[in-house]
């Protein structure tokens, strides 16, 4: 019986906030649902469908996600500039909530092969301990699991 990953959520230092997981393919398939435009909107959700993305992924290049929200809810976006990427196992980009860019986050995803998986470090760098304690207040650190658990179900196929 295959049993459910484990997610890693923690706090480091003043600013940052580390993600791990594992996934059941090789990093080459995790990099292109992470990273392809066209598969993103199925994993990447919220409580509403993503109604854009766009990702020209390349140093120097950059993407843009947004969500149009409901009756009940505002849509929101997050988007930036692409710092780094070295395809199948890194990319750093800084995240923008609506476009504010007084105040980035900069999140480098590592891709690491464990076996036939994979081994996901995310380290989110927020650019003060009082945004980091905003975002997890306003839930930027809540669904993962989900989130994830929609990625790898998504692997088989890519």
């Amino acid at each position: 019986m295959n049993q459910r990953p484990i997610l890693q959520v923690a706090q480091d230092g003043e600013t940052d906030i580390v993600v791990r997981r594992d996934f059941s393919h090789p990093p080459e398939r995790v990099w292109q649902v992470m990273t392809d435009p066209a598969l993103i909107p199925h994993w990447m959700a919220s409580a509403e469908a993503m109604s854009r993305c766009e990702i020209d992924l390349r140093p120097g290049g950059s993407f843009y996600y947004e969500w149009k929200g409901t009756e009940a809810g505002a849509g929101f976006h997050f988007s930036g500039p692409i710092l780094a990427v070295n395809a199948p196992h890194h990319m750093t980009h800084v995240e923008f909530f609506n476009g504010d860019t007084a105040s980035g986050t900069t999140i480098t995803t590592d891709l690491e092969a464990r076996g036939q998986g994979t081994r996901m470090v995310m380290v989110m760098r927020y650019a003060s301990a009082e945004a980091r304690a905003a975002a997890i207040e306003i839930g930027m650190t809540d669904g993962f699991d989900a989130v994830y658990d929609r990625l790898e179900a998504l692997l088989p196929a890519a």
